[in-house]
Parts: structure tokens; C-alpha cells; sequence
């Protein structure tokens, strides 16, 4: 048993971040079997070497399929498609699995048509996760398997599966559906599946086709009945992409959600079929008020992840439509229920999810049973709240082997800091003071329009307000970058694309000020008026024009009489529940 324990350290400043996701281990599983059935040679990209992926490589390889990786940091494999021929073994040929749910199940089917005598295996967990209905469709198929009463190990005699009609219930897992049709198009009689029962994860059988139809074979399905015809052959793309994995990008998308945190990724498609890539909509869906009903059967792999988002709402949230998440890695449901309530979650098991209330979390050691979706979702509890433990971090290597040098990567990443408020408040000095407390930089968008352009004054003379706001719009957006302090000139916020940018990509403190004490300052500090009205009558004129247009944009405000210290704090605050 492993043994180590990752201690998180809570974030301290909301992040800006762009990430690079792993490929999808569900696509490039998937794409993988679909080129060592084809013929000729494939070269597939972005088939990142997770544990899952690894071991149907590792698997393939070991009974005869020509598959090696080129660049395993790119995920660059080679594949010469074709069945293999009989090999010789003094004993059947042992296919281990791990806890790889994918790789095993895709295996079962795929032994069947392999010559030879095959061993399929696990961990202990494997044993645990049931394979009976698959085993069942593919005896009715002709298939030579037996299972363990219903669990691995299997025992196959491969290579005389010759198809036809089968019956498959689907309600415990849509892989079982997945393994049989990546198989079809090899199968001397095509293959027709009578669906019993609904099928969970539709979106991982609507990618299943999509990567079937990548290698030209379409797949048929009406009113419960998939046919694939004895005619179909897989036919060998050049080159294959990999998409990245939305599901792994969950985490950082609730954690971004929870602490004013700003998230993109480098290359996920929002048009992808990948149920996860609904997430953002999800999450959208979770900030309305009152008590709501997620339901998950699309996204089962983010409901950890927004147990967590649930438990800062103020309503109860219930999540339904995910009692397939009993048979994963982990017995999801039960793991997740058991371990959050350890940190104070306040959560119920139902029979085909959670409900989560509004909680407050406590430090504690939390065990993800060797599930790396588990431990995604503590790893967010660990960003939010001290004291927080994780138990075999490395169990994440399953699907997202950099996952912690990711999250690490946002404490670096600190969201862009915007002071925005009349002149002569106080935002240079308390930019310049923040920026020291918080080892950030500190800019000051007059002073750099300045050192560019020379005397404000003189420039608005010379051209006019309109061709000011238009270059200081584009010194704004300069700045704001994520590590940087920015002090904005007072009526900079009168820019309709700069209160968008402030929205969308800063943190806002409105430093707030009476106008009698602007008065005084601008006054001491032999600041002329901006326009032909004296300070006494043109700062409470603008001061009253300009505070809604502050308050649009700004997270919190504070006094000028503040301390740098309170300001830390408000910061700080928006990281933590």
C-alpha cells in the first residue's frame, strides 16, 4: 500500500492560468483500437502515457499488435495495424490491468478475437468492478471466456469469434457497449446488439462512433438496436489527434469558480463530444439561488468535483442520474460520501448520487482509495481550506500524471490585481505597498502613459479625451497580466472596454474617498481641475458620476484610511470559504 501523503497548501491570491490537458485516455484508448484493427500504419498524437493508456500499450504489445510510442512526452504513437497470428505461450498469456477500467474492458472483447490463450487481470480493485454482462454478449457472440462469477480474472480462448446477434444490458458501465463495437468491423458477420436497460454516459458511446467514423465505419442505432455491418472495415487514417481531456480539466474549472480565478486551457475543444466539455454550463447552472437537481448521467466524472462547488452554495444541491459511479475505480458514491464528511462536508449518499448542503470545511487526512478522480476532488479542498491531507497522491498518474505540478503552477499565477478610484485617493501608494506585501509588481497605468506619450495634460491639449482613453484602453489591457499590481488613472473605468477587461481578467479594490478629503489632497498636491469648474464643484460632480461605474467593476472596496494589511486580507479572502 502506498503510503505518502501530500500536504496542500491553500491558495493565497486568485490565479489567471492557461494549462495544457492530457489527452483524453477514453479518446486515444479508443483510437488505439481502432488502428490495430485497421491496415497499414497510423501515427496517433496527444496519446498521453497515463497509467490507463500505458497499460493497453504495454498489453497490446505483449500479445502481438505492432504499437510502440516514438515520443512518450508528446504521446506520439506508431501503430501497423492487423490482427496477430497465433502465438506460442506455455501458459495463457496473462493480460494485467491494474485498476484500469477502460483498458480491461476493452481487452475482453478484443482477446476474443486474437488467437491465442489469455489471462485477464487486476488489482484488487479490478476484482471488485463487475464484467458479467459484457462476458454474457459476448458468449451469445460465439466468444470462448469465462469470468470469475461475474468479476476478473477472465480466461479467453481467442480467435474464433465470428459475430452475429447479441443481447448487452448496459446499466453498469457504457464500455461494455464501447469494447463490443470497436471489435465489430473485424467480425465476419458484423455484429447487432439488442440494448437492455438505459446506457450510462451517452456521450462516451456518441464518441465511440465518432472515432469509429474517423476510420470510416458508421455505426447504426434506433430505438435500442446497434448494427454494424459485416460489409464495414476500418480504414487506416495517416496521422490521428488526440483531443485533450475535459474531464481532467474539472477540477481547476470548479476551483476557478469557487476563488474569483481565471482558467483557460490550450487544447480543449468546446465542440468536443466529451460529455465533461458540458461542465462550464453545469457551473453556470450552480450559481442560481434556491435548491437544484444536477443531473450527472453525462458528467458522472464531475461529481466529486462539484460536491465540492455544492457545499459553498447556500441551497441544497442534489445530484442525481450517476449510480454507475459505484462500479469505477472506487465505489465512488461510497468513497466520496465516507471522505468529505472528514472535512466537514455535509453530504448524503443516494442511490443513484449525493446531495450536498452548504458546509464548512475542516482540515483533515482524506483517502481517494486509489482513484484519481477522488483525489482531484480533495486536491480542490486543499486549495481552499489548511490542514487538508491527501493520501497516495500519485493515484492521479491514472489519467493526469502532472496534475499537481499544474496545481502547484497557480500559486505562481496570482490574478492581476486593479486599483481603480478617484485621483488623488491613495491607488499609486497603496499599488506600490500591496504589490512589496505580495512579492507582485506594481504598475501605474498615468505614470506608464507617461514615460510614452509625456504630460498627460499636454497630450489632451494637443489631440483631445477621446485619443487619451483610446491609448490608455491599451496600456490597461498591457498591464494586466497575471503577477501585476495596476494602478488605474481615475477615469480610466469611464471606458467601456476597460470595464469589460477589468471584469473578465483583474481583481477590482475600489480604494473609496470623501470628497472633501480629495479636495484637500488635490489641493496640497497643486493638482489643477480637469475641467473649467474649481475642485470645490468638479470633484463631487465627478465623484458622483464615476461611483457606479466603480462599483460595477470592483470585487470589494476599502477606505483610503485602510491598512495595507486589510487590503491583504480582502485579498486573501476571495481563496478561501
Amino acid at each position: 500500500m502506498n503510503t505518502d501523503v501530500l500536504s496542500l497548501a491553500p491558495l493565497s491570491l486568485p490565479f489567471t492560468a492557461t494549462l495544457t490537458m492530457p489527452g483524453s485516455k477514453s479518446h486515444a484508448n479508443r483510437a488505439i483500437i481502432a488502428a490495430c484493427l485497421s491496415e497499414g500504419q497510423t501515427t496517433i498524437y496527444g496519446a498521453t502515457p497515463c497509467d490507463d493508456v500505458a497499460l493497453l500499450v504495454k498489453n497490446l504489445a505483449s500479445i502481438g499488435f505492432d504499437i510502440h510510442y516514438t515520443n512518450r512526452k508528446k504521446g506520439i504513437l506508431i501503430i501497423s495495424g492487423g490482427i496477430p497470428k497465433k502465438q506460442r505461450y506455455r501458459r495463457p498469456k496473462e493480460l494485467f490491468c491494474g485498476n484500469a477500467g477502460t483498458t480491461l474492458r476493452f481487452l475482453t472483447s478484443l482477446a476474443c478475437i486474437v488467437p491465442g490463450e489469455f489471462v485477464l487481470t487486476g488489482n484488487d480493485a479490478m476484482h471488485k468492478r463487475p464484467i458479467g454482462d459484457l462476458v454474457a454478449a459476448l458468449k451469445a457472440l460465439g466468444a470462448d471466456i469465462e469470468d470469475t462469477n461475474g468479476y476478473p480474472p477472465i480466461h479467453i480462448r481467442g480467435g474464433s469469434l465470428l459475430g452475429g446477434v447479441a443481447n448487452l444490458r448496459t446499466q453498469k458501465s457504457s464500455q461494455f457497449l464501447t469494447s463490443l463495437l470497436l471489435i465489430a468491423p473485424v467480425l465476419p458477420q458484423g455484429m447487432t446488439l439488442k440494448l437492455v436497460g438505459s446506457v450510462p454516459s451517452q456521450s462516451y458511446v456518441a464518441l465511440t462512433r465518432q472515432v469509429m467514423r474517423d476510420f470510416g465505419v458508421p455505426v447504426q442505432m434506433r430505438n435500442g438496436v446497434i448494427h454494424v455491418l459485416d460489409t464495414a472495415r476500418y480504414r487506416t487514417p495517416r496521422s490521428y489527434h488526440v483531443e485533450g481531456d475535459h474531464s481532467a480539466a474539472g477540477a481547476f474549472l470548479v476551483l476557478a469558480e469557487l476563488t474569483h480565478s481565471t482558467v483557460s486551457f490550450s487544447n480543449l475543444d468546446p465542440r468536443s463530444l466529451q460529455g465533461d466539455a458540458t461542465l462550464p454550463k453545469v457551473i453556470a447552472q450552480m450559481r442560481k439561488k434556491g435548491q437544484i437537481t444536477i443531473h450527472c448521467s453525462d458528467i458522472p466524472d464531475q461529481v466529486m468535483n462539484l460536491a465540492v462547488l455544492a457545499a459553498c452554495r447556500d441551497e441544497v444541491t442534489k445530484m442525481s442520474g450517476a449510480e454507475n459511479l459505484r462500479y469505477k475505480e472506487s465505489d465512488r458514491l461510497s468513497v466520496l460520501t465516507n471522505e468529505l464528511q472528514k472535512a466537514g462536508i455535509r453530504i448524503e449518499k443516494n442511490h443513484d448520487g449525493v446531495t450536498v448542503r452548504k458546509s464548512t470545511i475542516r482540515g483533515a487526512l482524506l483517502d481517494p482509495h486509489d482513484d484519481h478522480r477522488m483525489a482531484f476532488c480533495f486536491a480542490i479542498l486543499g486549495s481552499l481550506h489548511p490542514g487538508i491531507r491527501i493520501e497516495n497522491p500519485g493515484c492521479v498518474s491514472k489519467s493526469y500524471p502532472h496534475f499537481f505540478d499544474d496545481l502547484q503552477s497557480l500559486h505562481s499565477s496570482s490574478r492581476p490585481i486593479a486599483i481603480v478610484g478617484m485621483r488623488g485617493c491613495g491607488k499609486s501608494t497603496l499599488g506600490k505597498s500591496l504589490a512589496h506585501a505580495l512579492s507582485l509588481k506594481s504598475f501605474d497605468t498615468d505614470r506608464v502613459f507617461e514615460r510614452k506619450h509625456g504630460n498627460i495634460r499636454r497630450f489632451i491639449e494637443k489631440h483631445d479625451w477621446m485619443k487619451f482613453r483610446k491609448e490608455e484602453e491599451r496600456i490597461v489591457q498591457a498591464c494586466l497580466q497575471p503577477g501585476h499590481v495596476v494602478s488605474l488613472g481615475g477615469g480610466a473605468i469611464e471606458s467601456k472596454a476597460t470595464r469589460r477587461r477589468l471584469r473578465e481578467q483583474a481583481i477590482v479594490i475600489h480604494l473609496k474617498a470623501r470628497s472633501g478629503e480629495l479636495i484637500e489632497r488635490l489641493k496640497k498636491a497643486k493638482r489643477p481641475s480637469l475641467t473649467a469648474l474649481p475642485l470645490e464643484q468638479e470633484v463631487p460632480m465627478i465623484l458622483k458620476k464615476r461611483t457606479p461605474l466603480y462599483q460595477e467593476v470592483a470585487h470589494f472596496s476599502l477606505p483610503n484610511s485602510g491598512s495595507i494589511n486589510d487590503a491583504v486580507r480582502s485579498l486573501r479572502a476571495l481563496c478561501s470559504l
